[in-house]
């Protein structure tokens, strides 16, 4: 029996998300330490590097770490700042996107093909898009990509995620 691929507007949907750049309409109410979690006090973009290193510490990790895990208990039975950082991450000082986290397809139809070819695709991205993406912008205090209203400074893929090279 052959496996069902996502609609065309899922993966539309995903592609607009990773060809956009870092923001959030969609919240999720985040946890840590039993808390309920949302934006820093002060703005992301506006905390030094010891700031941002703690609240990863104490927001971030805790909050996302049971997320990861109920996904794939297994993959992410370890939830470090490597994790989505990568190995290399205190040598790039934690700058996104990471290196060791798989390049995404820079095309709606580079997407499709790789749908067709990895099923498993369809459950990552519903994964990143209902867990990952609303609980990281409300963390971050920033909007999430929408791809009814762009918006460039916007959460999205491409935060985390590298996009391939444009084939020529």
């Amino acid at each position: 029996m052959r496996k069902r691929l996502p609609s065309i507007r899922v993966v539309g949907v995903f592609v607009l998300l990773a060809l956009a750049v870092p923001a959030g309409v969609r919240v999720a109410e985040g946890k840590a330490d039993g808390k309920a979690v949302g934006p820093p006090a002060i703005a992301w973009k506006d905390m030094t590097f010891d700031q941002k290193r703690a609240y990863m510490k104490t927001a971030v990790v805790p909050t996302m770490k049971p997320i990861f895990q109920a996904f794939d208990a297994k993959k992410f039975k370890k939830v470090t700042c490597e994790t989505c950082h990568g190995k290399d991450g205190p040598d790039r000082k934690f700058k996104m996107p990471s290196n060791d986290i798989h390049p995404l397809p820079n095309t709606p139809e580079a997407f499709q093909a790789m749908m067709a070819k990895s099923p498993d695709w369809a459950r990552w991205t519903d994964f990143m898009v209902k867990s990952v993406e609303p609980t990281m912008g409300k963390l971050l205090g920033v909007a999430i990509y929408n791809p009814e209203k762009p918006d460039e400074n916007a959460f999205a893929c491409k935060n985390c995620h590298k996009l391939e090279a444009m084939k020529p």
